[in-house]
């Protein structure tokens, strides 16, 4: 016995449309697009700082040691 090869593969993946390309590649570019934005909200997030000359005082710590 022997096993013929299918084309059934190939042919699946030579049968997607010019539509179906477009559609797909046009996902890509938007999560691509998505993950840029995300990334750098974070990036502005997590690096933002005071301006120069401006410090930010915060309350006395009750439970500190140098007060006790």
């Amino acid at each position: 016995m022997q096993a013929e090869p299918s084309a059934a593969p190939t042919a699946s993946v030579a049968s997607a449309g010019p539509a179906e390309f477009g559609r797909t590649a046009m996902a890509i570019l938007v999560t691509m697009v998505v993950l840029i934005v995300a990334l750098t909200g974070i990036l502005v997030e997590t690096t933002w700082h005071h301006p120069v000359g401006s410090v930010e005082v915060l309350p006395p710590d009750p439970g500190s040691f140098a007060r006790r």
